[in-house]
């Protein structure tokens, strides 16, 4: 299965950071997977992102109340729980 790719956007996003936090915790080599692409820019593997100790929140849209947001209660469930990365990783999945 192919891991999924975040942009530096979306990544800053998910974790709750800053673009350039993202930035430079890859020039870093923090995100050692990281690849430019000619359309997207950098990718960020999801993976890269749990292993550096970034925690992906994935919000819902704007429009979606948290509640309603099967995702959003799916991530919110196994953080309360303590599971894995792995759970973070299969969450994300899932959405895309």
């Amino acid at each position: 299965m192919k891991r999924p790719m975040l942009t530096q956007r979306e990544a800053a996003t998910a974790c709750g950071v800053s673009r350039s936090t993202i930035r430079r915790r890859r020039e870093a080599g923090d995100l050692p997977g990281a690849v430019q692409d000619e359309v997207r820019g950098w990718l960020i593997p999801v993976e890269d992102l749990l292993a550096a100790g970034f925690r992906l929140n994935a919000p819902s849209g704007p429009d979606v109340p948290a509640a309603d947001s099967a995702a959003a209660g799916t991530v919110g469930h196994h953080q309360e729980h303590g599971h894995g990365q792995g759970d973070d990783v299969a969450v994300l999945q899932a959405e895309l």
